[in-house]
């Protein structure tokens, strides 16, 4: 398997884990049934999520970006 395709994989995993932190930030404010007491609600597990989802996608595109360079300088090697 090739780096770039590793960083691929990064990203859509990444994205992902973005928009289910994203999902469970939103559908907090939504009304509920039984909503728990006002001091209950927390958010922060899903944004934490939301960090740690950003992060991903930042090692994906450095992890990409490194693969880019490698192949270039492989190739001039190679020329």
């Amino acid at each position: 398997m090739d780096i770039l395709s590793i960083a691929q994989q990064g990203l859509s995993r990444a994205q992902g884990e973005l928009e289910k932190s994203a999902q469970a930030i939103a559908g907090a404010a939504l009304p509920q049934e039984n909503p728990p007491p006002e001091d209950s609600l927390s958010l922060s597990d899903p944004m934490v999520s939301l960090l740690q989802a950003g992060n991903h996608f930042e090692a994906s595109v450095k992890l990409a970006h490194v693969g880019d360079e490698l192949s270039r300088k492989t190739l001039d090697l190679l020329a």
